[in-house]
Formats: C-alpha cells, structure tokens, sequence
C-alpha cells in the first residue's frame, strides 16, 4: 500500500521541477537475481568505482565499472548517492542531482544513473540558512531572493576569488506549511524561488516541521505521506554526502502526526499540523550502516532541523532529560542517546539546526563526548513582521537575522556568524540602559503596551547606569569584556526580555494592530543578556568581544545614549 501511495503522489507532484538525476548513462549494468535497482555513476563518462548508493536502508558501492546493484524493498521513494570526496554532484539548477525517484512497483526493476564532476573542495566552506519560512506574505519572497541572496553572493564571490568552492545547507522550515494552499506556496515553490534569485551555489537541505504537506491524512503513514512533496522538490528525509575531508549527514526529526483539528486551522487545512522531535529507528539503522565507510578520525557535520540539546538553566517548563547538570536532551531522550553513541567513536562531530529562530552554541564536556551543537537563528527572524514594520529584521531573542559560515580547511572546521543586514564585522548591541529607560517611562505606545500586557518588563524601574549587552553568536568559550575609565567592570550573564524586540515585536504587533486578547503574549520572552553598572552616567564605555578563535570584537558606547531602535 505504501508503494502505491508513493507512485501515486509521485504523479501528483510530477509539475514540479526535476532535480532528482534523470541522466542516462552508456555504461552496462548487468543486475543479477533480485536485483531491482541498479544503475552507473560516472564523471565525465567514465566510470567512478566506490560511490555510496542506498535507498535509505540498504546500502551499496560502485564497482570498478561504475555500476551499482541493490536488491529494494523501495520502502522509501528514491535511491541516492553519496557523494565522494573530490567531486560535486552534477546539477543544472541549484539543487543537485544526487537522487532518483521509483517509478515502478517494489518488485519491479528500474535503472537510474548519476552524474559527478571533479572538484578539489578538500578547502571549502559551508553557509548554513534555516527557517527562511516563505510563504508569499510581508515581502518576504521578495526580500529573501533579492537583498538577503545579494549578501550571500558577495560572500559566495569573495571566496571563490580566493579558490574556495561554496555550498549551501538548508536545515529546514524553507516553506510554511500553514500557507501552502491559501497562499500557493508549497515547498517547491521554494526550489522555484532559489533558481529564479540565481542563489549562488549548490543547496543540500533536510526538513523542517513546516516542510509538510499540512493536508496528509493523519494516521499511522500521516509522517511519511506528510514528506512526499518535500522529497519530489528537494529529495531524501535523510541522507549523507563527502565534500573535502567532511561527512555531511542529513537527518529529519520531525515526526509529523498532523492530527485532526475541530475546525480549520488555515485556508484549506482542516488538521492540527503538530508533530513529535524524535530519531526514528530506521534512519538510525540506515546511519550505522553509512557511518561504517567512514573513519573516526574523519570530521562529521550532522544537519537536522530542531535542536538537541539546550541549557538546563534556561529551563522551566519542560521535563526535559538531563544530559548533566547543564545541558538537558530536548528532542527524544531514548532517540537521541542512541544518536549520540553511533557518533561517539568519532574525534570531530558538529550538529547544525534551526527550528529556534535563535541562535544558541554547546559543546559537550569532553567527559561526554566530542560534540558540538551549533543552533542557528532563523532568517526569517520573527517570521518576517518586524522587517514589515520598518525596523530591521530581529529574531525573537532580539538578534539579527543572520546565517552561519562553516571553513573547512582539510579536517579543520571554524565558523563565523554573519547578519544580513548589519555590517559583518559587528558582533553585538549594547544599550545605554538610561536612555532605554528613558524611553519605557515616556514613549505613549511603549505604555499602552505594558498597561495592557505588565507580565513584561517595565525597564523604566531599572537603577541607573547600567550597560546592556545582546551578543549575537555567544560562545561560552568566549571572553565579554566591559571597560569604563580604564576599569574593566564585573558582567552578569541575566535572562530578560530584549528592550529592542519588546519595542519591535511586541509593541508594534499588539499597540499597531490592536492585538489585546492574545493569549500568548503574556507570557514575556526572555533570553540571555549580558549586564554590568558603571559608575557614572556619561563616561564612555569600551566593550569587547573575543570569539573562540581569538577574533576580537570592539566598540565604543558613547554615553549618554537615546534609545533609537531605527539606528541601532
């Protein structure tokens, strides 16, 4: 039954773009007895002899002639390559064709064919977008394809100037599942957006919760059926591909149950669209076997939309597992320590997600394992409104909207955050919280919004003189530094609301739109500042960050300083 259901939404989504490989090669396969899949992968017509091919279960390699064999069950609806080191998965738009989807029955035999070109990407770099969130409203197609994509190239450009070849992950919610019928804007509308913005590189992407066909029946299949169209635009739930010396595997945890809702929930959406963050176990079984070609000592980046981890301080609501007395295990307890012990033997293992719109860095005490978790705040920000507004672009813990630059230079990995609409060169805000009070004690919609909403905070009862810092990218391994006369003053790490998304967000959402009632405005966003009081309301202050690789940040806050969000 299953088979039919991915024949049949195959036909379905048959309008949309191909990416997947439909080359066909002159190389001879000869399939064996059970054999029911089977094809070539080659480079310039000649056959490449080792290359990953699975299907998502099983797993095989090329031999000698460039030929595959693999006896599928076709429980997924493709079969894909891995990609090896030294080459790029042929394409002709920006995704590449690194996959081909079944077009007949499981016990039926099909031949597909790939393609690959030489490339020395053994130093290369990696830019990292999640949550773009399209969904044809506030500007936001326009403002992703057009100024936000110009960022990227320039950073696309500078690097290739220097012979460094560049590539693209995108960790999910490119779309809003919410809007896909109303506002015609399915996933492969975002596939359509990229090529039409001619975004500069090659784009491996996984799923995101809003990646989802929002009218998949629920039940039992809801997940799978769910994922069909996401896999007809930009391929497999979950897969993996070499570039340079780095084994990237992609991963979906999102298990979309999309139960049934008592009314409808959006324009044409009659379901709940909820899901569950877990590790399902055949994605587990498929990783042991592709992590079984791969060495200890190779570097791992593991791409997934929703986070693992986050800090055990910052909790209060969820009984989260705890994975020590810092860190608590966010998605599936049981799913993910089984995740983490497949990865354990390996030296050099990065995660990279989204799903927060926050941006967010641990790393696991070595006692743990070598680990690190990279959460990368969302493109999108706050789902485009603030933008709308006429502000900038602010996430919802009051950051930049931004994406991340990974350098690889052999197994060496460093990273980078950069804005998109900031200069790249800046690392913070810091606020003279005088005049923030000075603006909350006087500012009339500043007032109506805590009179109606006094859940939040009133910085306008603050003591005097203190300085605030919002760190864009902080790094606990990092070193905040703030100077007044010389004197370098004791900072405090606090859990506030952010001044400059209280006013963006929440007084322009809720004050400009007469949104009174809303339930979830109550409960205030607080997120990790940085604070220290100086001894006097007009010295200047010297303010200094150093980032893990020892790249200092400094400005200078003139003091004293109005609060001005439009020049921030």
């Amino acid at each position: 039954m299953k088979n039919l259901t991915i024949l049949t939404a195959l036909l379905t989504c048959a309008s949309a773009m191909n990416a997947q490989s439909t080359f066909r090669s002159s190389l001879p396969v000869k399939p064996g007895k059970g054999v029911t899949v089977a094809g070539t992968v080659e480079c310039d017509g000649k056959p490449v002899a080792g290359v990953v091919v699975s299907d998502g279960y099983e797993l095989t390699k090329t031999d000698k002639k460039g030929a595959y064999y693999l006896k599928s069950k076709k429980q997924n609806p493709q079969v894909f390559i891995t990609s090896p080191s030294g080459y790029d998965v042929y394409r002709d738009d920006v995704v590449p064709q690194f996959w081909a989807d079944f077009t007949l029955p499981a016990d039926k035999y099909e031949r597909h064919d790939f393609r690959l070109t030489e490339n020395d990407n053994s130093r290369h770099a990696t830019i990292i977008i999640t949550d773009v969130h399209l969904a044809n409203q506030r500007n936001d197609v326009s403002i992703f394809s057009g100024p936000y994509t110009d960022v990227i190239r320039r950073n696309v450009e500078s690097l290739n100037a220097q012979g460094i070849p560049v590539y693209t992950l995108n960790l999910g919610d490119a779309s809003w599942d919410g809007y896909w019928y109303g506002h015609n804007y399915p996933i492969a509308k975002f596939r359509e957006s990229l090529n039409n913005a001619d975004y500069p590189t090659a784009v491996y992407s996984c799923m995101g919760n809003h990646d989802n066909d929002p009218k998949a029946q629920p039940g039992p299949d809801a997940d799978f059926n769910a994922s069909l169209p996401y896999q007809k635009a930009l391929g497999p739930r979950y897969y993996s591909q070499n570039i340079g010396n780095v084994h990237y595997v992609f991963l979906d945890n999102i298990h979309y149950i999309n139960d049934p809702a008592p009314a409808p929930t959006y324009t044409g959406i009659n379901n709940k669209r909820n899901y569950k963050e877990d590790f399902t176990p055949e994605q587990l079984a498929w990783l042991r076997k592709d992590l079984a070609n791969v060495s200890y000592d190779t570097p791992i980046i593991v791409a997934m939309h929703g986070p693992m981890f986050r800090w055990k301080k910052f909790d209060h609501k969820k009984n989260w597992s705890a994975l020590n007395d810092e860190i608590m295990i966010r998605t599936d307890n049981e799913s993910t320590r089984e995740l983490l012990d497949i990865l354990r033997p390996y030296k050099n293992v990065h995660s990279v997600s989204g799903h927060s719109h926050k941006q967010n860095l641990i790393r696991l005490p070595e006692e743990i394992q070598n680990f690190t978790e990279h959460n990368i705040s969302g493109t999108c920000g706050a789902w485009w409104r603030t933008r709308a507004t006429g502000l900038k672009n602010l996430c919802p813990d009051g950051t930049p909207v931004a994406y991340e630059l990974f350098n690889i230079d052999g197994s060496n990995i460093s990273w980078e955050h950069k804005t998109f609409e900031y200069d790249p060169a800046r690392a913070f805000y810091a606020w003279d919280m005088n005049g923030v009070k000075d603006y909350f004690k006087n500012n009339e919609e500043m007032r109506a919004f805590l009179t109606m909403y006094p859940e939040w905070t009133d910085y306008s009862d603050l003591p005097d003189n203190y300085i605030y810092v919002n760190l864009w990218a902080w790094d606990q391994d990092g070193k905040l530094k703030i100077t007044e006369n010389g004197k370098e003053l004791p900072v405090e790490m606090v859990k506030e609301e952010n001044p400059l998304y209280t006013l963006s967000y929440m007084v322009r959402t809720t004050v400009w739109n007469n949104e009174w009632n809303n339930k979830g405005y109550h409960n205030p966003r607080k997120f990790m500042l940085f604070r220290a009081k100086a001894s006097t309301p007009d010295a200047p202050v010297e303010i200094s960050w150093t980032d893990y690789f020892g790249k200092e940040t400094k400005s200078t806050l003139e003091r004293p300083a109005a609060f001005n969000p439009e020049i921030l």
